[in-house]
């Protein structure tokens, strides 16, 4: 439906005496036959000349793109645009308008991403774009290395669209890949966490791994170098959690500050690995305790790909199910009932106390019932 409401944007601007196409993954996904998201324009007419057409949200007007909003959809509206220097190997220094449209397709990505569609679904192929799909390769428009000097991201979303498609990278592209990986350093974390998480979620991630390995991308990558040489090599691609979680136990357990994650995933991450490298094989009443059942489950799938450990998800989790105590509001006496049996006032001893009784029910010393603690704390008081 949105493909079509684009296309009544396009037939509006033409009106107006603009040119303006579809392109980049839109077309890209039409042509594979593949559900699409965003829609991206690009047209001859000035942002300040699409905001008096239409109502507008000036998204990224120093890069020559408004939002417009068309009959309840968004749809990205760039100019025809060549694009200066750039110090941050991310975005150019400055925009340079043109009136060719071949201008903005030579400075974009790659070739797949490059295809002109008007508003009745004509293909307009500057770059070979429509022959590198139906060939199943990724290969940059023009000189890679430039490619890649303009946006380092870019590495990257070769090695996203590879998980994603399943292609294989065209040999000039994938050298220079290799040839300016280094330059990923200067891009924001938060946007190199962002592209990862992506390239993780393809359903060809093994493909994408091998070529960052093949490149040396994953040197460049903090704390992640063993985790991508070791998943590389697995016939099973693990899940994202699984994934960061056997990553950073061949990382010894540590976490790189760089990564953006958030301090659920980060603590949850940390304590998987952390388990991992402690309990090997099954873990006991105490671990599964004090880390809990998601953790425990974690470190499991971490040592089942490490081969040190049986996938024995379903013995862990009757293990928790059946733990004696899973929290200290579980123990059978109160803090009130522990003080009058110790015949002591509250103190540091108590926080102690509590954690000993806990340990010896989990380790089957004690049963947790009222009668049983109380006669192990009468022992204690001597």
């Amino acid at each position: 439906m949105s493909l079509m409401v684009a296309k009544k944007l396009i037939r509006d601007l033409k009106k107006n005496g603009y040119q303006a196409y579809l392109v980049g993954g839109v077309v890209r996904d039409f042509l594979m036959r593949k559900e699409f998201s965003d829609i991206d324009i690009t047209t001859n007419a000035k942002p300040f000349d699409v905001m008096k057409l239409f109502k507008t949200i000036p998204t990224g007007l120093k890069y020559g793109s408004v939002t417009v909003l068309y009959e309840d959809y968004k749809f990205e509206v760039t100019t025809f645009r060549k694009d200066g220097p750039t110090c941050d190997f991310r975005h150019p220094d400055s925009v340079i308008y043109s009136s060719e449209v071949k201008d903005d397709i030579e400075r974009r990505d790659f070739t797949m991403n490059g295809i002109l569609m008007d508003e009745r679904q004509n293909i307009y192929d500057y770059i070979g774009g429509q022959q590198d799909i139906h060939d199943k390769v990724i290969r940059a428009i023009g000189d890679p290395n430039a490619r890649f000097n303009e946006d380092a991201l870019r590495i990257l979303r070769a090695l996203y669209f590879q998980s994603k498609l399943g292609f294989s990278i065209e040999p000039k592209t994938k050298q220079a890949m290799m040839d300016h990986r280094l330059l990923i350093a200067n891009l924001a974390n938060e946007r190199v966490h962002a592209e990862l998480i992506k390239i993780l979620q393809g359903k060809y991630l093994k493909l994408a791994l091998e070529t960052m390995v093949e490149t040396r991308i994953h040197e460049v990558l903090p704390g992640l170098e063993k985790g991508i040489l070791f998943t590389s090599k697995l016939e099973q691609m693990p899940f994202i959690d699984t994934f960061f979680s056997l990553s950073f136990t061949l990382n010894n357990g540590v976490i790189p500050s760089v990564w953006t994650f958030s301090n659920i995933h980060r603590h949850k991450y940390l304590k998987a690995s952390e388990v991992a490298l402690k309990v090997p094989g099954m873990v006991d009443n105490v671990t599964l305790y004090h880390y809990g059942l998601e953790t425990c489950l974690l470190a499991n799938k971490v040592n089942y790909y490490l081969g040190k450990s049986k996938h024995l998800s379903k013995i862990i989790t009757k293990v928790y199910d059946e733990l004696p105590i899973k929290s200290e509001l579980d123990l059978a006496l109160s803090s009130q009932e522990i003080m009058t049996i110790m015949n002591k006032k509250a103190g540091s001893w108590l926080g102690n106390l509590k954690k000993e009784m806990i340990n010896d029910v989990l380790t089957k010393h004690v049963l947790n019932t009222k009668e049983s603690l109380t006669k192990y704390l009468e022992k204690k008081r001597g």
